[in-house]
């Protein structure tokens, strides 16, 4: 028989998930309040910091994880040079100090 009192809210909070959830979306220019799939991956990641057993983390986790492709897929190529171009960087910023 199922009881009748009401379930107590869960209360969630965000937490390091989410932080690094946010700091990704933030770098690849997406905003949830725009997006859809970001909106949703931020909500996922503070289940995930929410979340009270391991079987819960997993699923979520895994949803979490197909949302950001998403995002990822629509988010607009960032110009990042290759470890060459870090490498002659690093070349001049020496050459610059010893001359």
């Amino acid at each position: 028989m199922l009881d009748d009192q009401p379930t107590p809210k869960r209360r969630l909070r965000a937490g390091a998930v989410h932080k690094a959830t946010k700091g990704e979306l933030a770098d690849l220019g997406v905003n949830p309040a725009t997006n859809a799939a970001a909106a949703t991956a931020l909500r996922l990641a503070t289940e995930i910091d929410s979340a009270q057993d391991a079987k819960s983390v997993a699923a979520v986790s895994r949803e979490l994880r197909q949302a950001m492709q998403v995002v990822r897929g629509m988010a607009d190529p960032k110009e990042r040079g290759d470890k060459v171009d870090e490498l002659n960087a690093r070349r001049a910023a020496r050459g610059a100090r010893g001359a």
